[in-house]
C-alpha cells in the first residue's frame, strides 16, 4: 500500500476518533452542568429567575413577540411558568415542543392554562390537543451555552434536527423564528464544544444578561 493510500484509509478513522472525543468531552460537561443546576440553592434559583424572566419580558416587549414556543420546567430548569401565565393573559400565543418521533423535528403545539395534558414520546406533558403553531420566538432551555452559540441540550437531538429542519427550509420562503436559548449563568461555557450537527443559538440569556451571537 502507498503512503497516499495509508493516508486515504486513515483519514475517516480519524475524524470518527475526533467525533469519539467531542462526544465525551460533552457528556462530560452534560453531567457536571446538570448536577450544578440541580444543586443551585433555592434562593439563589430564585433570584435568577426573576432576572430572567424580567429580561425577556423587557424584550419580548421590545420586539412585539406574538408567537412563541416556550417550555415546562425539567431537572432543574428556570421555572418560568409565572411568566408564561403573564404572556397568555397579555394575549400571547403560546406553544410547547412535542415529541412526535424519535428521529423526527419538534411539533410546536398550541398551549393555553388549563388545558387537559397527555404525555410525549419521551413522557414529557404536552397539551393533549392544540393545533401545531408556527411561532416568531423560541425559548429553548439550556444544560449550557458556549462562546460561539453553541447549545449544550439533554442529548437527544431534538432542537438541533428542529433548527436545522427550519434553516433548511429558509430558502424556500419560510421565516425563521428567533432562537433564544435560556439557561443560569453557571451553564456559560468558555470553550467550544459543538459537533458538526450542533445548530447555533441566535442569543442566550442568562441571569448575568443578553449575548448575540
Amino acid at each position: 500500500m502507498t503512503s497516499l493510500e495509508t493516508s486515504t484509509v486513515s483519514q475517516p478513522s480519524q475524524a470518527y476518533s475526533n467525533q469519539n472525543v467531542e462526544a465525551g468531552r460533552k457528556a462530560t460537561l452534560r453531567r457536571l452542568l446538570m448536577s450544578h443546576r440541580q444543586e443551585m440553592p433555592e434562593f439563589d434559583r430564585a433570584l435568577a429567575t426573576g432576572r430572567i424572566a424580567e429580561m425577556l419580558r423587557q424584550r419580548a416587549q421590545e420586539e412585539f413577540w406574538r408567537c412563541v414556543a416556550v417550555y415546562l420546567p425539567w431537572r432543574g430548569e428556570p421555572d418560568l411558568r409565572g411568566l408564561w401565565q403573564q404572556w397568555q393573559q397579555a394575549g400571547l400565543s403560546l406553544a410547547l415542543p412535542v415529541v412526535v418521533g424519535s428521529s423526527r423535528a419538534l411539533e410546536m403545539r398550541h398551549w393555553t392554562e388549563g388545558v387537559d395534558y397527555a404525555s410525549d414520546l419521551m413522557g414529557l406533558p404536552v397539551p393533549a390537543t392544540g393545533s401545531p403553531l408556527t411561532c416568531d420566538t423560541w425559548i429553548i432551555p439550556c444544560v449550557g451555552v458556549g462562546p460561539t452559540g453553541e447549545r449544550l441540550g439533554a442529548g437527544k437531538g431534538f432542537y438541533d434536527r428542529s433548527m436545522a429542519q427550519l434553516r433548511a427550509a429558509e430558502p424556500t420562503g419560510v421565516l425563521l423564528p428567533r432562537f433564544i436559548g435560556v439557561c443560569f449563568g453557571q451553564g456559560e461555557a468558555a470553550e467550544p464544544f459543538a459537533e458538526p450537527h450542533d445548530q447555533r443559538l441566535d442569543a442566550c440569556l442568562t441571569d448575568r444578561g443578553w449575548r448575540r451571537f
